[in-house]
């Protein structure tokens, strides 16, 4: 019984190991593009897209929504009674507060700020 060797395959480009070694280190480097410029215009957005301009102040905490102009002193405002307001909730309904009928009224106001 005589086994028949087959002859060596001739060289062919894109063949082998050392081209698909080649070709995952393009697509590396191409993967690798995409997510630098990705990067690169999430930061270019983040510097070039318009904000609304909104009053800060010291702390860099935003300011009184009307502006610096609008806000009161709260020195001038001790000895005399407080005004009455109307404050709406999250799904719409007013709530009238009237200060001074005799009872106590605690106000705990949270914007948001951490």
């Amino acid at each position: 019984m005589s086994a028949r060797r087959r002859p060596p395959r001739p060289a062919t480009p894109g063949r082998g190991r050392a081209a698909r070694t080649q070709q995952a280190g393009r697509a590396r480097w191409v993967a690798l593009l995409v997510v630098v410029a990705a990067m690169v215009g999430v930061i270019a957005w983040q510097f070039l897209r318009p904000r609304a301009q909104t009053a800060t102040s010291f702390g860099g905490l935003p300011g009184p929504i009307g502006g610096p102009e609008i806000a009161q002193d709260v020195n001038t405002l001790i000895g005399k009674p407080a005004a009455s307001f109307t404050l709406p909730d999250s799904e719409g309904k007013r709530y009238t507060v009237t200060p001074g009928q005799g009872r106590p009224l605690v106000l705990i106001s949270h914007m948001g700020i951490t």
